[in-house]
């Protein structure tokens, strides 16, 4: 007689923390996600953009563009036009101006997707030098891009080009 109370007992519990359960699960609301950035976020316009030239013999040319975002990173993104699809080109920055001929490389960059034209590892190269974009206007460099080991494309940056473009 004991052992069926308690086997009652157990059934009872069991089943009322099975409408419990149904009954607070049934009251949660399904957010949907946020989709749109927060104030400021996603927006970068803060810029200085600098002429890529072709090398004698070659076609490609482009843009280099250091941006700096909202946590004042520099995100470089490196554009060129006349590429090679199935051809990966390396490209780095350089010490000094490109008539000085320096291969001290200051700060290796991806290589770009001949089929895109652009980084092929990500849209952006990044510096977390936070000081970096506030020094480019000094920064004694410039930027080459090469096929194999000649350049086949290359222009200064900072104190050795004025840039085409500035956004602020």
């Amino acid at each position: 007689m004991k052992s069926i109370y308690i086997k009652q007992s157990i059934l009872t519990l069991l089943g009322l923390c099975l409408v419990v359960t149904l009954i607070t699960s049934c009251e949660q609301e399904e957010l949907e996600p946020e989709m749109n950035a927060a104030p400021g976020g996603g927006t970068i316009s803060t810029y200085k953009a600098y002429t890529i030239d072709a090398a004698p013999g070659s076609e490609v040319h482009g843009r280099i563009v250091f941006w700096q975002d909202n946590a004042g990173h520099t995100l470089i993104q490196l554009s060129l036009t006349n590429t090679d699809e199935g051809t990966s080109y390396p490209s780095a920055i350089f010490d000094g101006a490109v008539a000085e001929a320096s291969t001290i490389k200051l700060e290796p960059l991806y290589d770009i997707d001949g089929a895109t034209g652009s980084f092929n590892t990500s849209k952006f190269y990044i510096i977390s030098d936070k000081e970096f974009f506030e020094s480019l206007d000094t920064y004694d460099a410039h930027v080459s891009v090469l096929l194999d080991d000649d350049i086949i494309a290359t222009g200064d940056v900072g104190v050795n080009a004025d840039p085409v473009a500035i956004g602020e």
